[in-house]
């Protein structure tokens, strides 16, 4: 969503009164809104120093996704050294809004005291502006925090609408600046919970959960070789619209015995896309190794990612001929009276690979 944030006019009129307690609703410059600069004789500033310095953020995560039906602690902040005394008014429309769209999700000033909200039926709006007590800035800076739920029932681009007024407290609609900036977010239609892999006789199973789902189509389970190549693997139906945890599987009939990586793709049914997280699968069974000889067939090499504990030589027949400790090079000098056909054991941690080789 996009934020606009208005920061309205403290001082309406030097012959009438001033907006300390808060501006009438309806001044954010969002469609359908006027801005504070029909009050007061300036012109509304969109750009420059100052003005970037007005921030928005969401407390303890990032503004530019949210996932839905959550409270989420919001903080606006303000500076600027030529006042000390500032006002604001905000409020949240959908991204494609119009003149008459409704605000998007709820606004509230929890226990802050600095923050106060009110609302328009025509349309149906909820704006958060200052109190008597938020308009004081401290050291030139001034921060307002608050609450923005997000709806259960919508997902997509979102927009806070935000005019700040920077005020000269001369009791006069003259002196004063207005700004006008807007901030976006998106609504994300799935709340992720767990994933994972696991090996099973058929190959590996995926398991995945959902928290909450807004207009979820489907889940395409993609996997990968190297982490950064995906391919297709399959669909999984979503639920479409829950607000309790939804559990999914899905089996993925490829050779267990090796490294892969899976994400999932969520797509809405309005074809919008969302990734989850990346995971990887490693088997838990270790790759047999290489072995064979070099050197006049007095030397047998061991291919393995790790080192062999030990070899053994058996004849044929069961007897024991030689056993010769790993050294970490995976290289060892055999006995030069072996002649013929042998079972060859290489031990590798705690698993026992045999092969015959011919010497």
């Amino acid at each position: 969503m996009k934020v606009l944030l208005l920061f309205m006019g403290l001082f309406i009129s030097a012959s009438v009164y001033t907006y300390e307690t808060g501006a009438s609703s309806g001044y954010t410059g969002a469609p359908g809104n006027s801005d504070c600069s029909s009050c007061h004789s300036c012109t509304p500033i969109t750009s420059g120093s100052v003005w970037g310095g007005i921030t928005l953020t969401r407390v303890g995560g990032s503004l530019a996704s949210i996932t839905a039906n959550a409270s989420n602690p919001m903080s606006l902040s303000f500076s600027s050294s030529s006042s000390t005394k500032f006002g604001f008014q905000l409020c949240v429309l959908p991204s494609s809004a119009s003149s008459t769209t409704a605000s998007v999700g709820t606004l509230s000033a929890g226990t802050s005291s600095l923050v106060q909200t009110s609302s328009t039926s025509s349309p149906a709006r909820t704006y958060l502006n200052h109190t008597s007590s938020g308009t004081t800035a401290s050291a030139g800076t001034a921060t307002w925090n608050f609450n923005w739920i997000t709806p259960a029932s919508y997902s997509g681009g979102a927009t806070f609408y935000v005019v700040i007024n920077e005020t000269d407290g001369n009791s006069s609609s003259s002196g004063d600046q207005i700004y006008l900036k807007t901030f976006s977010t998106t609504v994300l239609p799935v709340r992720w919970l767990d994933f994972s892999a696991q090996e099973t006789n058929e190959g590996i199973m995926l398991k995945w959960s959902t928290a909450s789902e807004i207009n979820n189509n489907y889940f395409e389970i993609e996997r990968s070789e190297d982490g950064l190549n995906f391919e297709f693997a399959g669909k999984v139906n979503g639920i479409g619209n829950a607000n309790k945890i939804s559990s999914y599987r899905f089996l993925d009939e490829v050779n267990p015995s090796r490294t892969w990586f899976y994400r999932l793709k969520q797509v809405d049914f309005d074809g919008k896309e969302e990734f989850s997280r990346t995971i990887t699968y490693q088997s838990n069974v270790e790759q047999a190794p290489i072995v064979y000889t070099k050197g006049d067939l007095n030397q047998l090499v061991i291919k393995s990612e790790n080192p062999a504990r030990s070899i053994s030589i058996f004849s044929l027949s069961g007897k024991l001929i030689t056993k010769i400790d790993g050294n970490g090079s995976n290289q060892f000098e055999l006995p030069q009276h072996l002649k013929g056909l042998y079972l060859v054991n290489v031990q590798i941690g705690s698993n026992n690979y045999y092969k015959k080789l011919l010497f």
